[in-house]
């Protein structure tokens, strides 16, 4: 049902607007009905502050690789830095989960701002998330820029650059005509949204297995978890409560990110891209074979 839910909003998705930004920031939408409150300050300080021992300890969780890797693709760059994209939508159950460990990885090497608390959709787990509509990302290292598609109802929300849309295209198929693509093909539990390019190395389309049986667990349903309490058992992961949300699988997947960001950015920071927990995503990452 839920898969059924991502093709049908995606059919109803215009993203016809003008192409060749290279802002960090999410495109502005107004509308109290459709722009989402700021995230709780503690919830996104527990979340983008996750120590290093904990990153090192939970490694990959032995969770098979994230990331689909790709061979002779050109590469995605913006203002001669690595270029990150992502779309998604604010109904998206996977999408929710997601952004958890994608925040995570990125403040490693960033820093968000304005970053917007919401909720899957009623049907569709209501899982309490942040969003990243009208946020902006600073890094050294790396550009990245988020469109979330589709508001919680899913209405459209955001127009997404034809550019993307040819990427989500190429990397992960045409949900709304049932065509898959070549990349990752197999490796996702619902390909489609959410999807993450980094620079056309790797991609992500869908989530992976471990955080797809997280959320038809139903434990992070927002009856049973806040965004706070999702932030906070991540930073600590190993506790009977934070298992019970299955949190070492967020902080595995910001490894496998983390790995990948490493080794598009030429290893920098170094504090991140020579710890532990990331050279055992790293090695992981070595093995997959890539596709072209």
């Amino acid at each position: 049902m839920v898969a059924a839910a991502v093709v049908v909003a995606l059919a109803l998705v215009s993203i016809h607007v003008l192409e060749g930004s290279t802002s960090t920031s999410s495109p502005i939408v107004t509308g109290a009905d459709r722009n989402p409150t700021l995230a709780p300050q503690a919830g996104v300080r527990a979340l983008t502050t996750i120590p290093a021992a904990v990153y090192d300890e939970v490694g990959t969780n032995g969770e098979p690789a994230l990331l689909a890797v790709t061979a002779g693709q050109p590469l995605l760059h913006s203002a001669h830095k690595p270029r990150l994209v992502y779309e998604g939508a604010e109904y998206c159950p996977y999408c929710a989960a997601d952004r958890y460990a994608i925040i995570a990885a990125l403040a490693r090497f960033g820093r968000f701002s304005g970053l917007r608390v919401t909720a899957s959709g009623a049907k569709d787990g209501d899982i309490a998330t942040f969003s990243f509509l009208n946020s902006s990302y600073q890094s050294r290292y790396v550009s990245f820029r988020p469109y979330e598609a589709a508001d919680r109802l899913g209405q459209p929300l955001q127009h997404v650059p034809a550019a993307v849309e040819r990427l989500f295209s190429t990397y992960a198929g045409n949900p709304a005509t049932n065509t898959p693509s070549r990349f990752g093909a197999g490796r996702w539990a619902a390909p489609g949204i959410p999807f993450l390019d980094l620079a056309n190395r790797y991609v992500v389309a869908g989530t992976s297995s471990a955080l797809a049986e997280v959320v038809g667990s139903g434990a992070l349903d927002e009856h049973n978890a806040n965004l706070l309490a999702i932030a906070e058992a991540i930073r600590a992961p190993m506790s009977a409560s934070s298992r019970a949300l299955g949190a070492a699988s967020f902080v595995a997947d910001a490894n496998y990110l983390s790995a990948a960001i490493c080794s598009l950015d030429g290893s920098r920071p170094a504090s991140v891209c020579r710890s532990s927990g990331v050279r055992t995503a790293a090695a992981v990452l070595a093995r997959v074979r890539p596709i072209r």
